[in-house]
């Protein structure tokens, strides 16, 4: 039973986690033309959510690891439960080496102190979210096919 339950969690977890990087990658066309200005104060606003990020990439991962110690025995459920786990560190690594940076940086401009290269970093930080995007797509993929692959062969 705990198993099962650390399973869903990790799936409707992850299922957050992809909604954001969703929503970062529905937000691409209107951020790319903004000034600036308002670039800045949009930006600051996204920014503002890491923390509460956290509290479902945390929980998400700590569900992901129960699930993939508990689930060792299930060969096939096992590997797609550690491609879900793999998926999801990768997406803290790509987040703290990549986007947090970005994000200090931008964090600490003004209309008159943002560098000369910001639409460069703004595109970076646009990739590095559609990089996320991916990840988390093959991680959501993972983790529901784990909850599927056993119950399949069991019915035959």
């Amino acid at each position: 039973m705990a198993l099962r339950i650390f399973q869903l969690l990790a799936v409707v977890l992850m299922g957050v986690q992809l909604g954001v990087s969703y929503a970062h990658f529905m937000q691409i066309p209107g951020k790319l033309s903004l000034p600036i200005d308002c670039y800045i104060l949009v930006q600051n606003q996204v920014i503002s959510y890491k923390v509460k990020l956290a509290f479902i990439e945390i929980p998400s991962f700590v569900s992901a690891t129960l699930a993939t110690v508990l689930i060792r025995r299930q060969r096939k459920s096992f590997w797609l439960t550690l491609v879900g786990l793999v998926c999801m560190i990768l997406m803290l690594v790509v987040w703290a080496v990549f986007i947090q940076p970005i994000n200090q940086q931008i964090d600490n401009w003004t209309p008159l102190t943002a560098p000369s290269n910001w639409s460069t970093l703004r595109y970076q930080w646009h990739f590095y979210h559609l990089l996320r995007l991916g990840i988390a797509l093959l991680g959501m993929v993972a983790l529901t096919s784990s909850l599927l692959v056993d119950k399949a062969k069991s019915r035959f």
